[in-house]
């Protein structure tokens, strides 16, 4: 039968929640998909109406539909938690009554039902207690034990009783409740525990039924969650161990014990721990079937269970170690069993899924030990070393690749998921060497050297060489620059071995990269890698690993590339003129020719760059005479590029910073070799791109990609050419302007900004100064007339430009035609966005304006005569129309409003706050009083002003002395 809405009111202006139209309504909402959204609206109405608590008894009726039946269950739960306040004290035994017969009438299903209804119950319990009910879990407990209860089963009263116990610890958790009220509420339910722990004790025993046991299980788990002391459930501990040998309460079992370790409390309890700790090792049988039996559920489980303990316990597994030798011998046994989860058969996540549960265990047992004392170290070491050389073995042999016809067959997402694994387990090698140090890096080396001999011979798999060479690259970032023994013996290996594919190559070669900081210490070990790096750039199977190897050497070794120089370039020419890189290869790799040339004169540049980048100039050249489309897209996006990543990385002026003593010598040959009288490098290829890329830029105005790009460059030659810069600026002001007014963006901002702090306020320059700041400002402020929702990223942009201006060229603002109060009324708009960070950059920028007007008169004008307009704006945010991350953003402001306008200030607050209801009907006129008289007493002090801020907009907000405020606050 099909049911409109009209049949049950849901459009009428006062809705008539009988129970029939309700039922109706909820055989809508199931059969009718189109108008789920508007029957929702109208059942919400109808549960929290004061009908639903007479419905929801009829709907919960025998011959009712489930769905309608979990509707009226579910708008009971709900009235008990939320409107108890409409039920008189007089109706509440009756109401307990009835709730206990429903419960019994559903005590055989359906579950769903008799699971909500027992949810309704744990609520009435919250409710009445301590005063209405005082012993309601002693008198649930009597109730659910008479023989005589509705005539059910015994094992049906038992399942019930532990339902409503089950989910009693998780009502009291996800009900909202004051502080007080939960206070009072676990102390009672507390005292509860003297007779759940003894229920729980007699069910959990071999003699009850299945059904039974798992209920007792899951109430048991819930109880621990709530606050059972494990020494006080230990008996009961013992007994969930015992259960793990049995296949239908496996699960639910070692759930049970993840909760017991996991409880935040727990590590009060360390002599429970350790007793406990037996039953742990006592699973390492059935853990050794389960691997036997290729059982992956069962081994996961004790994984589980296993690191749970752990995990949580790690500084009493280390203390332990000091311990009295049978509590030692405990812990080490613990330890194996760990290093046997992690090293479980089989390649991850195939075969097996559990053992990159233990990853984080690794990690907390370093970092545990790495807080010991001097006089722990030794005797500590002499046990935790061989269980990390014992993991690395684990590792070496986890992170090998599965055999190439099982690799085949694997998914992309098992793949990735390998991946992952593989990122995850050098993670854990990398914390292993801060506990091994170079005892890790001389078990390694002889570690590589004998399996590539045996690789040689053809009695080990390349897998096994992979492996290893991926663990050296994973401890690369520890090893220390004055590492001379093992590391090189490490490079000298990778000539003897006899490459198999290419992932065994990009592993070496990721490897290679990895140590190119090491090799600025090191450069005789460059002859020995470059020929591998080099044979990979021409190889587009491993060209990734081969170009992010060579871009990080030549980045971290310029003072020792030189004598490679000639070698590296013609190499890459090479690939440029093969042309079979990916696009993002191509642009590292012109990254490391930038590199490169960095160390060579002006004439050597020049001739090496007429041989490399005339062909990408002139391709640039005939992509700026296309017109756009889809299909060059691509190309003309990484052309643009191409140059941009030169420009970031040819800098033919080292100097200073961190690497001064080593560019000092290669700064002054270059000098010696560089005529001052000639162009830079980087500004005669601009020179030559210049009007294509302008072009470009033209032509794909709308497209972001390309702009950024194109924006890209500018940045980085500005940054490279700094002064010299200046015979293109008047052109790329051009530029600018017109991308500007014809498709603003932030990535333009962002360049005009540059611009204006590299040139701004140099003489020649001023003119363009001023034209960039009015362009840029009354193109954006037309933004703020059509629609400014949809320019956000823009408006951002906008005022960390305009903060900026003001806070470094005041004067060409002052100085320009740009209408000041204009852009103040838009920045106060601007603190009306949703965004943080568009806020924050307005705040930032009115604050920079404020102080401004100590010094200038235009702007003190502008602040005096519409000061009360982002008044008005501070003090709705405040009052609640704005989110609540922004209040320390519009406390600085009027911190500056206090330093710099504090008369005004006042004037403004008191004249604006007269009004009634405002900024919040929450906020009495004294407490508006009050805010102003703190705000002006501590007008200096920063914190205090957020301060008070905070608790005015909480007061506003209603939230000022609820649970919620302290928490609130902290967040504000």
């Amino acid at each position: 039968m099909h049911y409109s809405l009209h049949d049950c009111n849901v459009g009428t202006a006062i809705p008539d929640y009988s129970a029939a139209n309700v039922e109706q309504a909820v055989k809508q909402f199931y059969l009718n998909p189109s108008l789920q959204s508007e029957v929702h609206y109208w059942l919400t109405g109808a549960q929290i109406s004061q009908s639903a608590w007479s419905f929801c008894w009829e709907l919960m009726a025998p011959n009712k539909g489930i769905e309608v039946q979990y509707y009226g269950a579910s708008c009971l739960h709900v009235k008990i938690v939320r409107f108890w306040h409409e039920v008189p004290s007089e109706q509440y035994e009756s109401l307990k009554s009835k709730l206990l017969e429903t419960i019994v009438q559903f005590a055989l299903g359906p579950k769903i039902i008799l699971t909500r209804l027992c949810v309704g119950l744990s609520a009435l319990v919250l409710q009445l207690l301590p005063e209405q009910w005082s012993d309601a879990i002693q008198n649930l407990i009597s109730t659910f034990q008479q023989e005589g209860l509705a005539s059910l089963p015994t094992v049906t009263r038992c399942q019930i009783l532990l339902e409503v116990l089950t989910v009693l610890p998780e009502e009291f958790f996800s009900t909202n409740l004051s502080q007080q009220r939960r206070i009072i509420l676990r102390q009672e339910l507390t005292k509860g525990l003297d007779h759940v722990i003894p229920l729980l004790q007699a069910l959990l025993t071999d003699e009850s039924p299945l059904e039974v046991y798992q209920c007792a299980l899951k109430a048991f788990s819930r109880w621990v969650d709530f606050g059972l002391a494990i020494d006080r459930a230990e008996p009961i501990i013992h007994q969930v161990f015992r259960s793990m040998r049995n296949p239908h309460l496996f699960d639910i079992a070692c759930d049970t014990l993840i909760s017991v370790f996991a409880h935040p409390e727990s590590y009060k309890y360390p002599v429970t721990i350790q007793r406990i700790l037996s039953e742990v090792l006592a699973l390492h049988e059935l853990l050794s079937n389960a691997v036997h039996d290729e059982d992956k559920e069962t081994c996961e489980g004790i994984c589980r269970v296993i690191v749970s303990l752990s995990e949580n316990h790690t500084k009493l597994i280390v203390e332990s170690v000091l311990g009295p030798e049978e509590v030692k011998q405990n812990t080490t046994s613990l330890l194996q069993m760990i290093l046997a989860c992690s090293g479980l058969p089989g390649h991850f996540p195939v075969d097996e899924s559990c053992s990159d549960q233990t990853f984080t265990f690794w990690y907390l047992l370093q970092d545990e030990l790495s807080m010991i004392s001097e006089e722990d170290y030794t005797p500590l070491m002499e046990v935790f070393k061989p269980i990390f050389f014992s993991l690395i073995d684990v590792l070496l042999v986890k992170a090998r690749h599965p055999p190439d016809a099982d690799y085949v067959s694997w998914s992309l997402e098992e793949k990735e998921q390998f991946r992952c694994y593989r990122q995850d387990i050098g993670d854990t090698l990398m914390y292993s060497y801060s506990i091994l140090g170079v005892e890790l890096l001389a078990q390694l080396v002889n570690c590589l050297v004998t399996l590539v001999e045996k690789y040689k011979e053809g009695t080990q798999d390349w897998q096994n060489v992979e492996a290893i060479l991926f663990v050296f690259s994973s401890i690369s970032e520890n090893v220390q620059s004055d590492e001379k023994l093992y590391i090189p013996k490490l490079f000298s290996q990778l000539r003897e071995i006899p490459f198999a594919n290419s992932q065994q190559i990009s592993t070496a070669l990721n490897m290679i990269g990895s140590f190119a900081e090491w090799m600025q210490w090191h450069p005789e070990t460059l002859s020995c890698i470059l020929p591998l790096v080099l044979q990979g750039i021409s190889n587009p199977e491993v060209g990734t690993a081969a170009t992010i190897a060579l871009k990080d050497i030549t980045r971290e070794n310029i003072s020792n590339i030189q004598p490679f120089a000639h070698q590296i370039l013609m190499a890459c020419q090479s690939c440029f003129e093969a042309n079979t890189l990916k696009s993002r290869d191509l642009l590292r790799l012109m990254s490391s020719v930038g590199h490169i040339l960095s160390v060579m004169s002006s004439n050597e540049i020049m001739q090496y760059l007429d041989k490399m980048i005339t062909p990408h100039i002139e391709h640039l050249v005939a992509l700026s005479e296309l017109q756009p489309c889809p299909s060059n897209r691509a190309d003309v996006y990484t052309t643009v590029n191409i140059f941009a990543w030169l420009f970031g990385s040819l800098d033919t002026e080292l100097d200073g910073g961190d690497e001064e003593q080593q560019h000092q010598q290669l700064t002054k040959q270059q000098q010696q070799a560089t005529d001052p009288s000639e162009p830079k490098p980087i500004f005669v290829i601009l020179e030559k791109i210049s009007p294509s890329i302008q072009k470009i830029s033209n032509s794909w105005i709308f497209d972001t990609g390309i702009i950024e790009a194109v924006c890209d460059l500018y940045k980085k030659a500005l940054q490279k050419l700094d002064n010299d810069f200046a015979p293109l600026s008047g052109e790329l002001t051009q530029l600018v302007i017109t991308l500007y007014q014809r498709c603003p963006s932030t990535a333009i901002i962002d360049l005009c900004k540059q611009m204006l702090l590299i040139f701004g306020l140099q003489e020649n320059f001023i003119p363009f100064s001023k034209v960039i700041v009015e362009n840029v400002c009354s193109r954006s402020l037309q933004m703020f007339n059509t629609g400014m929702r949809n320019f956000t990223d823009v408006i951002e942009g906008f005022m960390c430009f305009l903060a900026q201006v003001m806070k470094k060229l005041k004067k060409i603002i002052l100085d320009s035609t740009c209408d000041l109060a204009t852009i103040f009324h838009a920045a106060v708009l601007s603190m009306a966005l949703p965004e943080h960070a568009t806020v924050k950059a307005s705040c930032n920028f009115i604050i920079e304006f404020i102080n401004g007007g100590a010094e200038s008169e235009v702007i003190k004008n502008v602040i005096t005569t519409h000061g009360h307009i982002l008044i008005d704006r501070i003090m709705r945010a405040i009052g609640g129309e704005s989110q609540r991350g922004i209040i320390d953003y519009i406390a600085d402001v009027i911190m500056a409003l206090n330093k710099h306008f504090v008369s005004q200030l006042a004037m403004w607050l008191k004249t604006i706050l007269e009004n009634e209801g405002y900024p919040s009907p929450r906020a009495s006129r004294q407490d508006k009083e009050n805010f102003i008289k703190n705000l002006l007493r501590d007008r200096m002090n920063k914190r205090k002003t957020r301060d008070v801020v905070k608790e005015f907009t909480l007061l506003c907000r209603g939230i000022m002395g609820t649970e919620y405020a302290e928490a609130a606050a902290a967040y504000l």
